[in-house]
């Protein structure tokens, strides 16, 4: 075999060839697809390998100069065999080369790989690190084209069927779209973009991808009835694949279902041209996620009917209503690794992603600030667009611990951070504790909030505010999760609060998660830049018996745990007298892994409330303090502190030293931990802390996480805290951003 050689620029029509024959040809790494994003702020140019026999790898390179930096990107690409290390990594130096030569400070990729360990391992692997933004959708449905138009029908629900009959019968035509119904086709576009709220490209945009594309690679199909413009779509195809990438319709005579037919016969037009999957290029990323444990995890398809969803109560903005249209069509669900990132100026790729992260917050601002422009003076309006509880709902405040766990016994998954005790204990460290019940008109809970505030500088008039782990509510109920979010607002004006925090333990790649972010967006809360606890955590589900507890570990694991009862380690309960002597434990460990140890009062107080909340059997809340001994040790070698509340344990708090490491104490301890929660009616053992970014090797929680993942623990990505203000917005940056001093005041009232 001949030696590989790096090309540059290479012929479209030789480009074009590779790309189709590629096994991960994408529209996107097209020789046309390029010379479209040309013409609009971007370079193009492709990238390959070849040798004798031609192209064996290659991508298609865009470039775009920003104020102050250079970014490189492949969309959907580069096209290699990822899994030949010698042939990619070639491929990445040519594409380096051709990047730094353009000033490019960063290379983003979004590579046609599904998201899988193994692929996520890979990109590690090469370099990559994750981003913090995609640019094309992730997640997607891919219809099989396979077989007679009748077994495509029958994959479709039987609604779907009937629309597109329906639609025939109700007189509406599809047809190609010629060049002179491109003003149509921008007019439908942009009274979509109008209605549904999404930018439209410019009339140049469409009528040069018309003339890349039509007829060799792609079609414009318009819907019509007596010849009025109802509907057009735009779908592009190359290879074994056909992609929907663009659709509008009409206002006008939308129950003629003419969206149903122009899918249909861009179907037939994709199937009669030998494509073998339909794509309908984007639905929303949660339910990717949601996929991933049914399969999508180890590369198996997984049908959009077996996602766990309630159609009826999925959000209304973004895609979610697209969605509800996509799945009727049936097929499978897609999800991609998505975008990931190669610095080659470490500097300008840091300022660019501060920026990035930073964007958001500027794109509220100035929507609220037109939002304020825009709104009515009428006192009652404004007090419904910012949604206090009202309707005869009523906000109590909860002023004994028996009222307070009353409420909390009749709403889910309560977190112990909410619980009386936890208030008990931060008011011994300079907090005020408020436990407020918001009640339906017939008097029974519908959500509940524990609010935390303190002025940290004295007699500055300065408060802050935070709801730790909570409000607590049914967050798939999105009448009472906005209620809540109003009484919280609610109190925090009448404190004069500057902000209040709130991280609730809520799943990022969940339905109610993604709605959750959507309604505090909308609600001005912010992502806030400083985290309390912990993001993420593991958790165990403690049903079933020890044995099957023990058989979801990994088998080194199962082994130490019998090791350190072989070497002698022994496993027992700790009391008031204890507690000395783990917090001596507890320095050692801060000392050794670098992290805040507060002084012993405050873990006095933890752990005597706690203590003595277990023996008091009229309360859901407790605690327990494990010790690690061995024979020929005058002290703990390892000990742990747990929290309870209800039917869920926290491993909260971890010491231990370095004598008898090889004896495996902590491998015991957290399987005496596991049976002493699963003994308390727990069904759940919260590992209490995981990387914020699982895939960054770098993340400090990593060595932490490999250890829990070992007792069989699984990652649970939340959304993280979120900020609210009544103050103009400049005052709450200030305290985030400039004024580090006054944050290292506040460390140590905020930790824990």
């Amino acid at each position: 075999m001949s030696p590989l050689s790096p090309v540059f620029d290479i012929p479209p029509s030789t480009w074009d060839a590779f790309v189709a024959q590629h096994p991960r040809a994408h529209i996107l790494q097209s020789h046309g697809w390029g010379v479209l994003k040309s013409r609009f702020g971007w370079r193009s140019h492709t990238v390959g390998l070849a040798d004798d026999s031609g192209l064996r790898a290659g991508a298609l390179v865009l470039l775009r100069s920003l104020p102050g930096l250079t970014l490189a990107y492949v969309p959907k690409g580069p096209l290699t065999d990822w899994h030949d290390r010698a042939l990619t990594q070639a491929l990445l130096e040519a594409i380096g080369h051709l990047a730094r030569a353009s000033g490019a400070a960063f290379l983003q990729i979004e590579p046609e790989l599904r998201d899988t360990a193994e692929h996520r391992r890979l990109l590690a692997g090469y370099g990559f690190q994750p981003s913090p933004h995609t640019i094309q959708p992730r997640t997607t449905l891919h219809l099989e084209l396979q077989g007679d138009e009748a077994a495509l029908l029958a994959r479709m629900k039987g609604k779907w069927r009937y629309n597109i009959r329906l639609a025939q019968r109700r007189g509406v035509t599809v047809r190609p779209m010629t060049a002179q119904d491109l003003p149509t086709f921008q007019a439908l576009m942009e009274e979509t973009g109008a209605r549904d709220g999404f930018p439209v490209h410019s009339p140049e945009y469409y009528r040069l991808a018309f003339h890349l594309f039509v007829p060799q690679q792609g079609i414009f199909l318009l819907a019509e009835h007596q010849g009025t413009p109802l509907a057009a779509i735009a779908v592009l195809h190359l290879g074994t694949t056909a992609w929907y990438l663009w659709g509008a319709s009409g206002n006008r005579e939308r129950r003629r279902m003419p969206n149903h037919l122009l899918q249909w016969e861009a179907m037939r037009w994709a199937r009669a041209r030998g494509a073998q999957v339909y794509d309908l290029w984007g639905i929303p990323d949660p339910l990717g996620q949601l996929a991933r444990p049914l399969g999508l995890e180890a590369g198996e398809p997984v049908a959009v009917a077996r996602l766990p969803v309630d159609l009826a109560r999925l959000p209304q903005g973004d895609l979610w209503g697209v969605y509800r249209f996509k799945q009727g069509f049936g097929g499978h669900v897609v999800r991609t690794v998505g975008a990931w990132e190669q610095p080659y100026r470490p500097l300008r790729h840091r300022l660019y992603r501060l920026a990035w992260q930073a964007r958001p917050h500027a794109l509220q601002a100035v929507a609220r600030l037109r939002s304020h422009l825009r709104a009515p003076t009428d006192p009652a309006h404004i007090r419904g667009q910012q949604g206090h509880p009202s309707g005869g709902r009523k906000l109590h405040p909860a002023t004994t611990a028996t009222t307070w766990h009353e409420a909390l016994a009749q709403l889910p998954e309560p977190h112990v951070l909410q619980s009386w005790e936890w208030g008990a204990v931060k008011a011994q460290a300079g907090w005020s504790a408020e436990r407020w019940v918001l009640q339906e008109t017939h008097g029974v809970p519908m959500a509940a909030f524990q609010l935390l505030w303190r002025q940290p500088l004295g007699r500055v008039p300065l408060r802050i505010a935070y709801v730790p782990k909570g409000p607590v509510v049914d967050w798939s109920n999105p009448d009472h999760v906005t209620a809540v979010l109003a009484a919280i607002e609610q109190r925090t004006r009448a404190l004069g609060a500057l902000f209040v925090k709130i991280d609730p333990d809520v799943e990022e790649d969940t339905v109610p998660g993604q709605a959750l972010v959507a309604v505090l967006q909308e609600r001005g809360w912010l992502p806030s830049p400083e985290a309390i606890q912990f993001r993420n955590t593991g958790i165990t589900e403690l049903h079933g018996t020890e044995e099957t507890l023990l058989a979801a570990m990994k088998p080194k694991w199962r082994y130490n745990i019998r090791l350190a009862a072989r070497r002698g380690i022994r496993v027992r309960q700790g009391g008031l007298q204890d507690l000395e002597a783990f917090y001596r434990l507890y320095q050692e460990t801060g000392r050794r892994d670098g992290f805040l140890v507060r002084p012993l009062a405050y873990y006095q107080a933890v752990w005597r409330t706690f203590l003595a909340a277990q023996e008091d059997p009229n309360t859901p809340a407790g605690g327990a303090l494990l010790l690690a001994e061995h024979p020929q040790e005058s002290a703990p070698v390892a000990g742990i502190f747990l929290l309870r509340f209800r039917d869920r344990v926290w491993y909260f708090y971890g010491a231990s030293s370095r004598r008898r490491r090889r004896d495996m104490p902590n491998h015991r301890l957290q399987w005496e931990a596991l049976r002493w929660a699963k003994a308390q009616g727990a069904r759940i053992y919260d590992w209490w802390g995981a990387p914020t970014c699982v895939d960054d090797p770098e993340d400090p929680l990593q060595g932490v996480w490999r250890f829990k993942q070992g007792f069989g623990a699984r990652l649970r990505v939340h959304i993280g805290p979120w900020d609210w203000s009544p103050w103009p917005k400049v005052a709450w940056r200030l305290y985030h951003g400039a004024m580090p001093w006054l944050r290292r005041l506040l460390r140590a009232g905020w930790t824990g």
